[in-house]
């Protein structure tokens, strides 16, 4: 017991004798144990963090993640899996979960490749206590607290944009709506372009690989918009190879505003207007809402949500209406 108040800093030990175990410690090479410790104490000083391969967005998601972490003496143990979240629920999800609850974590953050998952399908996390946040996409029918954009701002904040530049022949470019992102940021477009009597308005929803079909037979149209506002900045390159094909100048004869703001297409020319989300402060808003459980500062059941507002960054894509 001696040995472990002078270890932890924790209860009184003389001066002499803490230096003695300390010198002992460094002589011994010795490192605490933290699953013996959490299995002693019930804390591991580790957060699970579970998010997909491949993304740019999600990498500086998980360093504000780990940045905030360490600033509190948290550890976390990051398992990676599949390449993106998609229609189908990876079924290998539940698994990483339950393995890094044997590793004792105190919370899990993660990016759920399904927003429709029910308590259920978390229950062993419920019964074990642990606090769990969703990244990007929310949990509404579970407990999960949540960190991710505010997506219907980033979709009024465009459509607010295109109007002041005198544009009224507007069309958005969405993914399947059954995905919250792109379901919000079509909610916050259409809540600015949608009761206007001036503007001509045009949707289509579609997977990534066919977002180059939607974007040529609105830009073949008659009444081609002056402006498409896309979904993702992915969706957005395709409209500029549509635009490409039929010999359109984007920033000219077409607007094109994307969104994510990802290095991915930093090179497409002229340069993207697009909407920056700010990841890493995501991350680490993910990581404070698991924190605030963790040291107590927030017991209530009712989940929290943190939405951080996204910002326009404004390029060559964009000009005013012909």
């Amino acid at each position: 017991m001696t040995a472990s108040r002078a270890l932890s800093g924790r209860g009184s030990v003389a001066e002499e004798t803490k230096q003695r175990v300390l010198a002992a410690a460094r002589e011994l090479k010795y490192r605490p144990n933290r699953l013996v410790r959490a299995v002693m104490g019930g804390r591991s000083g580790m957060v699970g963090v579970m998010v997909p391969l491949g993304s740019w967005f999600l990498a500086q998601v998980v360093r504000g993640i780990h940045d905030e972490l360490a600033a509190h003496k948290y550890l976390p143990v990051v398992h990676f899996h599949g390449d993106g979240p998609g229609a189908n629920r990876d079924d290998k999800e539940l698994e990483y979960l339950h393995r890094l609850i044997e590793q004792r974590v105190d919370g899990i953050i993660f990016v759920p490749s399904d927003g429709s998952v029910s308590q259920m399908y978390l229950r062993e996390v419920w019964e074990r206590g642990l606090p769990l946040v969703a990244v990007d996409r929310r949990l509404p029918r579970t407990n999960a607290d949540f960190s991710g954009t505010d997506d219907e701002a980033g979709g009024r904040v465009v459509a607010e944009y295109l109007l002041s530049l005198g544009h009224r022949r507007l069309a958005h470019i969405s993914g399947e709506q059954w995905v919250s992102t792109y379901a919000e940021r079509r909610r916050g477009f259409e809540g600015v372009v949608g009761d206007r009597d001036d503007v001509a308005y045009q949707f289509a929803d579609c997977k990534r690989s066919d977002c180059s079909l939607a974007a040529s037979e609105m830009l073949a149209s008659h009444d081609r918009p002056t402006a498409i506002f896309t979904a993702s900045d992915r969706m957005a390159a395709h409209v500029y190879r549509a635009a490409k094909r039929l010999k359109l100048r984007v920033g000219r004869d077409v607007s094109v505003v994307g969104f994510g703001d990802l290095t991915d297409f930093h090179g497409l020319r002229p340069k993207l207007t697009t909407v920056n989300q700010d990841p890493g402060r995501i991350g680490a808003e993910a990581a404070r809402l698991l924190l605030d459980r963790l040291e107590g500062r927030h017991r209530a059941a009712k989940p929290r949500e943190s939405r951080v507002t996204p910002r326009l960054c404004i390029r060559k894509s964009v000009g005013p209406s012909a």
